[in-house]
């Protein structure tokens, strides 16, 4: 079976593991720079090349997108799927998951539990949407961002107000949220593939940061998730449509809280605390999707 793994960055974890994972399983790997698809629309028909070459032969593409590619990368993800092939995960499902408050409307719209969020067009009336949402200080995060990036802490109305003033003068868009204390510093990251959990673990901030990205200094440590956080876990990828992904939770004393749903979830520290082999699970689901994908047709 040829599996192609679209990625720019063919020398990082995930796509290396990808490539390892593929040939052990007796499979042909290629990666797919996001970039070397040229996509035709018109009179001949809908085609898609990579590079020079007709690219309609792969048996399962996965995608593998980051902020840098994922607007054109979408577009080939969706120009594949217009050739009929399988593609793990579905291109408007990618679109859907990257928005973070898009994300957040589609979870609440299938009764998951979400922190109370506002996203606003002006700072005019901001101190009605921040006593509806909750209490300082509050978390701002753009509605499209990984690692950690670009997230601030706003702790009084003045800061709130100043923040969302020059996010609009940037024509940036942001989802803002309460600063939830008891979970401060702390969250689970689960990968979910084919309907199943895979690994998990917890991600602890390092001291004087609020962000327990491991990009941001924070570690993980591997964990036990119980069936309430499993559920929770399942639900909200099968909410996004998604069939891989990497769901961030809150452990609260009400119980799980979904922030996010990553649908190109990165896994070398989740392999390198639980000795999951994430790969491989990533890899057979990508297998048995092609599977079911020929039988349909």
């Amino acid at each position: 079976m040829k599996i192609g793994i679209i990625s720019f960055g063919t020398q990082n974890h995930a796509t290396r593991r990808l490539v390892e994972a593929t040939l052990a399983a007796g499979h042909i790997p290629k990666v797919l720079n996001p970039f070397g698809f040229y996509l035709h629309i018109g009179s001949l028909g809908a085609s898609i090349y990579y590079e020079e070459t007709p690219a309609t032969d792969f048996d399962v593409v996965l995608p593998r997108l980051s902020a840098a590619t994922a607007r054109y990368g979408e577009e080939v993800v969706a120009h594949l799927e217009w050739n009929d092939t399988p593609v793990v995960n579905r291109s408007y499902a990618i679109v859907n998951a990257r928005n973070k408050f898009r994300t957040l409307r589609i979870l609440a719209q299938h009764g998951l539990p979400v922190p109370p969020s506002f996203a606003a067009g002006s700072a005019r009336h901001v101190d009605r949407s921040a006593e509806q949402t909750g209490e300082y200080p509050f978390i701002m995060k753009p509605f499209e961002g990984t690692h950690g990036n670009a997230i601030l802490l706003l702790d009084t109305p003045g800061s709130l107000t100043s923040a969302i003033d020059a996010m609009c003068d940037l024509h940036q868009d942001y989802v803002i949220q309460p600063f939830i204390e008891e979970s401060a510093g702390n969250d689970l990251r689960v990968i979910v593939v084919g309907g199943r959990v895979v690994a998990a673990m917890r991600r602890t901030a390092q001291e004087g940061e609020f962000r327990a990205n491991v990009h941001r200094g924070g570690q993980g440590h591997p964990v036990e998730l119980h069936g309430e956080y499993i559920d929770t876990a399942i639900r909200a990828t099968e909410a996004m449509e998604l069939s891989i992904a990497g769901v961030d939770l809150l452990e609260t004393q009400a119980g799980p809280m979904v922030l996010e749903v990553n649908p190109s979830p990165g896994f070398e520290e989740i392999e390198a605390v639980t000795g999951i082999k994430v790969a491989e699970a990533m890899i057979a689901f990508a297998v048995e999707y092609s599977q079911a994908a020929r039988k349909i047709r």
